[in-house]
């Protein structure tokens, strides 16, 4: 009967050969989101919250979003949004394109938006002032990685898990052209892969 550990092996060993290196190993994700729960946990406690609500951008930070949820220890609400940025490519498109928009009420609320990366800013910016049109009573944004290199439009996240070099990467919820997504670890997706397809 297979175990954990050759399971762990299988995926490494043949979803990624298309992997050029590792980045962040699950147990560095596992350890740096436990981090982050943490640290939202304190301040937003401080702040006498008795409720968050975390609105994730889907479909690449869903992952990500779901492990740090059951790393905050507070009441808190859920809901998500769509946002396209990337396509079928590898540099962000010109405008995101906002394909749904959240349910609840974020009057009044705090509210943290979790996204799997800040890139150029313009995702994240935009995506921040349609939801401070909701009036909630504090707004932060939470990414697992920070791209500083590549930033276009000013805007800085209140928590960052890792930042990371002008690589395109993929795993742990981020894709390419829908794939890659279910890799427990973040890496950077070889050249000769980088070309959309069916």
């Amino acid at each position: 009967m297979p175990t954990s550990a050759d399971y762990s092996f299988e995926i490494a060993a043949t979803a990624h050969s298309d992997v050029e290196e590792v980045l962040f190993s699950a147990a560095d994700i596992a350890m740096r989101v436990a981090q982050l729960g943490a640290a939202i946990t304190r301040d937003y406690a401080a702040l006498d919250a008795d409720e968050l609500t975390v609105v994730g951008v889907a479909n690449g930070a869903l992952i990500f979003t779901a492990d740090l949820l059951r790393r905050i220890n507070l009441r808190t609400r859920f809901d998500t949004v769509r946002v396209s940025s990337y396509l079928d490519g590898t540099s962000p498109s010109a405008a995101p394109q906002f394909r749904s928009t959240v349910h609840l009420n974020l009057a009044g609320r705090h509210v943290l938006i979790v996204d799997d990366i800040l890139d150029t800013g313009r995702t994240l910016s935009q995506l921040h002032s349609a939801l401070l049109e909701h009036r909630p009573a504090s707004l932060r944004t939470c990414v697992l990685l920070d791209k500083k290199s590549r930033r276009q439009t000013p805007f800085e996240a209140a928590y960052t898990g890792f930042d990371i070099p002008d690589a395109f990467v993929v795993g742990y919820g981020m894709d390419f052209a829908e794939r890659y997504r279910n890799l427990p670890f973040v890496g950077v997706l070889r050249a000769d892969r980088q070309v959309a397809g069916d």
